[in-house]
């Protein structure tokens, strides 16, 4: 069991995980013309946050985690909601692939700096999209790596992200980018912690 089992019921108690993902769902909305067949995939899903907030009553959700955890709170959720249209699975990304093709929107949201090899997610993401289909990461901006200070960093492979590189890897993959835009700013330690949002569309 990883830490991210042990916290999965208390997940949303957070009210600056919750602010993130709201503020993330918020934007994604006014940027891009969610059409009411979309399939989206919620990487690194959580309790579903981000995922719950993107599904309407025709679209299709499908949320992924590492943590058997998160994916069985998420999946609770939906059936107490009675939401048929949006399900979570477990998966690990170093290990497994996505299905190809298949996705007209990927959102990822507070995982990425989880993820060792960024340019190998990005590529599998590319893989996973229709032509055309959105890719949008939310993360920290380059911090100290004291963001993660009360688990003294375990599980982070990155202590955020820099602009210009972070896009490049992107645009490197054949994607447009749209926007990259601060949508939150998280206090703790005494500091501000900027959360960036990139939307970037594949060619």
């Amino acid at each position: 069991m990883n830490r991210f089992d042990n916290v999965a019921k208390d997940w949303e108690s957070k009210p600056s995980r919750v602010q993130t993902a709201k503020s993330s769902v918020d934007n994604i909305k006014d940027i891009i013309d969610l059409k009411p067949n979309f399939k989206i995939l919620d990487y690194g899903c959580g309790t579903g946050l981000i995922g719950f907030g993107l599904s309407t009553e025709t679209n299709t959700v499908i949320g992924m985690d590492y943590s058997a955890g998160m994916v069985e709170k998420f999946n609770k959720k939906a059936n107490e909601l009675g939401f048929s249209n949006i399900r979570a699975v477990q998966h690990n990304i170093n290990e497994q692939e996505l299905p190809q093709n298949e996705f007209d929107l990927i959102a990822i949201s507070m995982t990425l700096h989880h993820i060792k090899d960024t340019n190998m997610f990005i590529k599998k993401a590319k893989d996973a999209l229709k032509t055309g289909g959105y890719l949008c990461i939310n993360d920290l901006v380059t911090e100290d790596g004291t963001f993660h200070d009360e688990h003294k960093n375990e599980g982070v492979e990155h202590f955020g992200y820099d602009k210009d590189e972070l896009c490049k890897l992107i645009e490197n993959n054949d994607f447009e980018l749209i926007e990259y835009k601060i949508v939150y700013t998280d206090y703790r330690n005494n500091k501000e912690y900027p959360i960036f949002q990139i939307i970037a569309k594949l060619k």
